[in-house]
């Protein structure tokens, strides 16, 4: 879309980190955006930070795991603007359960499971058609991870699951819609793997019905400590701010590209994120081992 200038968007995730950052992003360049979020008190914080900013922006409470919330979202963005032209469908947790992949719990598996990948799934099912039913341009960006298109984390098994699936989503909505000559097409968000967000604690979010069967100590782990443990293992990074990766995801909806990563404009991280892709691509070409790529996982 050339000219996003009075277009709706509708943003999940949207009262912190990337999907905040976006969301004022879009509404500075004229857009009205309607911001979901599953913490009440955030969401209409960020409303009333953003509105004060004389932006066109408003708030509605949505559990993107329940397909009824998301029509929800679908119905009140509707009966405000009257269209839907970006659906960002960028809400998403992560955990950390303790031990291995084997050892966690069903629910550490349907939590994840929920909100990642039913998420985006009912975000499909209720604004597509909507988007299509209105005849012009239009996109759909899914927040997928560097763990789910690049290379996986080992240690967050749930996660890299999860976002490795709604990756496989994108190219399947993208490929569709190519085929039946839609005006409205769709993408993928790779960002980087260390962005100061509320993602690392998001267990603050979880629904009871997702709760662990048993009562343990949450792991939860602050932005500072991620990029601490990160450069002690060798694995050096710089602090990334949602903003940096709202300026990649302006462009994508604008140009209407598939792929939304890293540019020249961050060279340092496209860089490691190139090295990772080619590491992957040469153990799949010559049958080799995962670790070739799986240690140098973001």
């Amino acid at each position: 879309m050339k000219d996003i200038r009075g277009k709706v968007a509708v943003i999940t995730g949207g009262a912190s980190g990337i999907g905040r950052a976006t969301g004022a992003l879009l509404a500075s360049r004229g857009m009205k955006v309607v911001l979901a979020d599953i913490e009440p008190s955030a969401l209409d914080e960020t409303v009333a930070e953003l509105r004060a900013q004389a932006l066109e922006v408003s708030g509605v409470r949505t559990d993107v795991s329940k397909f009824d919330s998301m029509s929800n979202l679908l119905h009140q963005t509707l009966a405000r603007h009257g269209k839907v032209h970006v659906a960002f469908l960028n809400a998403g947790v992560s955990g950390y359960a303790p031990g291995a992949l084997w050892e966690h719990e069903i629910n550490d598996w349907a939590w994840l499971i929920g909100v990642n990948l039913w998420g985006v799934i009912n975000g499909v099912k209720a604004f597509v058609p909507a988007m299509l039913e209105h005849g012009e341009e239009g996109q759909v960006v899914i927040t997928s991870s560097s763990v789910g298109v690049v290379a996986p984390v080992p240690s967050a098994p749930e996660y890299s699951m999860s976002k490795a699936a709604i990756f496989s989503i994108a190219e399947m909505l993208y490929a569709q819609l190519r085929q039946r000559q839609a005006k409205i097409t769709a993408s993928v968000l790779v960002p980087p793997g260390t962005i100061n967000t509320g993602l690392f604690s998001a267990v603050r979010n979880r629904q009871p019905e997702y709760a662990p069967s048993r009562p343990r100590k949450e792991i939860t782990v602050t932005y500072d400590d991620l990029l601490k443990r990160m450069n002690q293992a060798g694995n050096p990074r710089r602090p990334i701010q949602p903003e940096e990766v709202a300026d990649y995801v302006l462009d994508g909806i604008v140009e209407g590209r598939f792929w939304i990563l890293p540019d020249q404009r961050h060279p340092d991280i496209a860089r490691n994120f190139d090295e990772i892709i080619r590491a992957r691509a040469d153990a799949i070409l010559s049958r080799g081992d995962p670790l070739l790529y799986l240690q140098k996982a973001v």
